[in-house]
């Protein structure tokens, strides 16, 4: 399944969402729309409170009051979007509390009174961006090829030697890339040079070592050990093993 198919095929699982209110009206309103919807509510009275089910109950999201502050009052949702990856709706009821909530960081900001039809279909939005936000950087990370001094990120076509980016022509890469896709495995010269320069006929492989000499070279700038994990298999070919 390709990334596109992977993140369309991403899914709202039941979703947990804290509210943080002042008014008991907002809790009594508006969580048994979200329970209907499938969503478990949490509820919080204070900003004290609210960190501790934050930590505690692996929420997908906040709603919360504009005028609940932390205690040396700062606003609270700027202490949520700095410690968390979470999204964060504001109920206000002015429009300077409005402005003031999207300059903490707020994913979306809801004037009192609203429409809830229109509240849960914001909440489902919101949630949906940041699964997909979520699945986006898992996918990422699991297109990573990972060594202990080598990295390739195959999406931005990137080699990291050490966490130091090291440049190579595209086929000083491809050939890097496909040997460390088959780590640990004794590849033929005949063999590379038929898989990434993709031709049949040639029976003088001089150029693999002229590549790996020059990708060697590249890495031992910046990292020897990397450089190292390249070792020739004489009379055969070459293997990369992580050293």
């Amino acid at each position: 399944m390709n990334k596109w198919n992977m993140l369309k095929s991403v899914s709202i699982k039941p979703a947990k969402v804290l509210i943080v209110y002042q008014d008991k009206r907002t809790l009594t309103d508006l969580k048994p729309l979200l329970e209907k919807e499938g969503c478990l509510v949490e509820e919080a009275k204070d900003s004290r409170s609210a960190f501790v089910k934050i930590h505690q109950a692996n929420c997908s999201l906040v709603v919360l009051e504009a005028t609940i502050p932390y205690p040396d009052g700062t606003p609270l949702c700027s202490l949520i979007k700095n410690e968390n990856e979470l999204p964060v709706i504001v109920l206000a009821k002015t429009d300077q509390q409005m402005a003031e909530s999207f300059l903490a960081g707020a994913d979306d900001c809801v004037m009192i009174p609203f429409s809830y039809k229109e509240m849960i279909l914001r909440i489902k939005a919101i949630i949906r961006r940041y699964s997909i936000k979520k699945s986006e950087a898992e996918i990422e990370l699991e297109d990573l090829i990972r060594f202990s001094h080598l990295i390739i990120e195959p999406s931005a076509h990137r080699i990291l030697a050490d966490h130091i980016p090291v440049k190579l022509t595209l086929k000083e890469y491809e050939l890097l890339s496909y040997m460390a896709r088959h780590p640990n495995i004794v590849l033929t010269k005949e063999h590379l040079f038929h898989t990434v320069w993709k031709q049949e006929t040639q029976t003088n492989y001089r150029t693999i070592d002229t590549h790996i000499k020059r990708i060697r070279d590249k890495l031992s700038k910046v990292s020897v050990v990397s450089r190292n994990m390249i070792q020739t298999i004489w009379g055969i070919g070459y293997i990369l093993r992580d050293v």
